[in-house]
């Protein structure tokens, strides 16, 4: 996440904190809590394998980054706060149910973007068109080969179990928990992705295409009484089995690991 944010964001709460008279000892009634933020990730390495009726090959090894928005004070409301703009930036939506005061369900959402780099080369085999990869063949990705991006995006759709551990030596009135939770859920992109050596256009439907499982942690803080902000690191494994790449319904396939690390304000009721 980038720092700024960090630092905008810590320094709110702090100030709320400051400011308010709350007795956080007494405890919340409410039950349910919605939260939004943003993330970033890093992806691992993975190969992509794709089909169709002129082609079937395998890009090994291909490289992808994400595409966070860059924060400065003109993107900060013009973007991130933006309600017209709310999918621009990397987000996260969760809603959760308290069952108790340690343990809680939750339904999430991660809008995350996942954009393969140009200007690299990766082994590849197989064979498009007339033309078929030698033993050890190499491929230039560009945007005159394919431009391949879930930016619209990686979208991926989770129910999560949640477990609570109290902090007890917070400084002043704060009041925290440590968190960990697993989730489990679907990924449904809308898949930015140009054939461009096949002469096909892309597909740009969002489309269930895939599973994921993640854990995480990370610190819950109140800085009023039913009001909070999260910090969550996620590590998580990502099945794309039905990638939809062009407008005839051509497919690919890949499996890839990311990491996330999230911040997320949040309101109890």
């Amino acid at each position: 996440m980038n720092q700024t944010l960090l630092s905008l964001c810590a320094f709110c709460c702090l100030a709320n904190v400051h400011a308010a008279e709350v007795n956080f000892n007494l405890e919340s009634t409410h039950k349910w809590s919605f939260e939004w933020g943003w993330n970033n990730e890093s992806y691992s390495k993975s190969d992509i394998h794709f089909k169709g009726i002129d082609h079937q090959f395998t890009l090994h090894g291909v490289r992808a980054t994400d595409t966070q928005k860059t924060l400065t004070p003109q993107t900060l409301f013009n973007t991130y706060l933006n309600p017209g703009k709310i999918t621009i930036p990397q987000t996260n939506a969760r809603i959760a149910y308290q069952l108790n005061s340690d343990t809680a369900l939750a339904l999430n959402l991660d809008h995350m973007k996942y954009v393969v780099s140009d200007a690299q080369s990766v082994s590849a085999s197989g064979q498009y068109l007339q033309k078929n990869y030698p033993s050890a063949g190499q491929q230039y990705l560009s945007p005159a080969f394919m431009h391949y991006e879930h930016t619209d995006g990686l979208n991926v759709v989770s129910f999560e179990y949640e477990k609570k551990y109290p902090l007890n030596d917070l400084p002043g009135k704060l009041k925290g928990h440590l968190f960990a939770l697993v989730g489990v859920g679907i990924v449904i992109p809308k898949s930015n992705i140009t054939m461009t050596m096949l002469g096909q256009v892309r597909n740009d439907k969002f489309h269930q295409a895939g599973t994921n499982l993640d854990i995480a942690g990370g610190l819950e803080v109140d800085f009023m009484k039913d009001y909070f902000a999260r910090t969550t690191y996620k590590v998580g494994r990502i099945n794309l089995s039905d990638v939809v790449t062009s407008a005839r319904q051509d497919k690919a396939s890949q499996i890839f690991n990311y990491q996330e690390a999230s911040l997320t304000l949040g309101l109890r009721f």
